[in-house]
């Protein structure tokens, strides 16, 4: 269950012209219809959906004083003694638009973007005129949160689910904590250390905008690939007399294709063999699809034991090999 105080970006003392400019300003940025072009409209529908519930129930004295006893299941079964609520509320039943229509006065989004007219008229008794004033107040201090991710991930790009810790922050520097989550995308070729910020879904202080939350990314090691920038190191296993007279590798990419490497030269500690194009994509690169490479290091096995006759003809081979 969300917390509604958290949800709207306002503390748990809040008054009611702070909760009225609250659900102002989350409606119109989550309201798909002010949002058209956002790329995530059923992301959109679920926050706006959100912020009217949570609108509801704490903009209603006595529904919020359940809510703040209770939790959201007391709301839901109507509280309890003096500060019952007989039946409870159906939150699951509160039509977003419905409220978005009685706040705002209007039928169409776009006509509260300018002058906010008939106000006496609202149905919502803790609107006011002030409610519709834009403020740019500083922000409160950034949460910080940590995504774990594969190596898999930072190849193909996916979506993740990240969650951290929002405080909602009193003026008298008391605080309460609460958890927040949210999918995000992971950009392909994405390195431990890049993070993403995301605006204005942090910590909430009163007199404050609600703060930003910073999600720092960490690659996890990998089982097969060591990655060195945007390129990925394999390590292939070979014996000595491979190492010595040449020797067909294969090692698969990262996609899972097979590659035959043909190792004809003598391989030393350092030896490396370089495959262009077959590392991980680039993040931020100009040039769309580009890829670093794919590294193949050798790693050789000895022989456990050698007879005195094999000790003998070996030495034999090799210091004539070094005149």
């Amino acid at each position: 269950m969300s917390d509604y105080y958290t949800v709207l970006g306002i503390s748990h003392q809040a008054e009611a012209d702070a909760v009225a400019k609250a659900y102002r300003r989350s409606a119109l940025t989550f309201n798909p219809e002010c949002n058209p072009t956002h790329p995530d409209q059923r992301y959109l529908a679920r926050q706006f959906r959100l912020v009217s519930q949570a609108y509801v129930v704490l903009s209603d004295p006595k529904i919020r004083a359940i809510y703040d006893v209770y939790g959201e299941d007391g709301v839901r079964h109507g509280g309890t003694g003096s500060i019952g609520v007989p039946g409870g509320l159906n939150i699951d039943a509160i039509d977003a638009n419905a409220v978005f229509r009685r706040f705002f006065g209007v039928d169409n989004p776009f006509q509260v973007m300018g002058e906010i007219s008939g106000v006496n008229n609202n149905q919502h008794a803790f609107y006011s005129t002030s409610a519709a004033v834009d403020h740019n107040p500083p922000a409160a201090e950034t949460a910080l949160a940590k995504l774990n991710i594969t190596l898999e991930d930072v190849f193909h790009g996916t979506a993740r689910r990240v969650s951290w810790t929002n405080k909602s922050i009193a003026s008298t520097g008391t605080f309460t904590e609460s958890l927040a989550e949210t999918e995000i995308s992971v950009p392909k070729g994405i390195q431990t250390g890049d993070y993403v910020t995301l605006k204005g879904r942090g910590n909430v202080q009163e007199g404050r905008s609600q703060g930003d939350v910073k999600v720092t990314f960490q690659v996890l090691p990998h089982e097969r690939f060591r990655r060195e920038g945007n390129d990925l190191v394999v390590l292939a296993p070979i014996s000595l007399s491979e190492a010595l007279c040449g020797v067909t590798v294969t090692v698969k990419t990262i996609e899972g294709r097979s590659i035959p490497i043909l190792i004809d030269e003598i391989v030393h500690p350092k030896f490396r063999r370089v495959i262009a194009g077959e590392g991980l994509p680039i993040y931020g690169a100009d040039k769309q699809g580009a890829r670093g490479d794919l590294v193949v290091e050798c790693s050789t096995e000895f022989p456990t034991y050698l007879t005195a006759e094999q000790k003998s003809e070996l030495r034999r081979i090799l210091d004539s090999s070094a005149k």
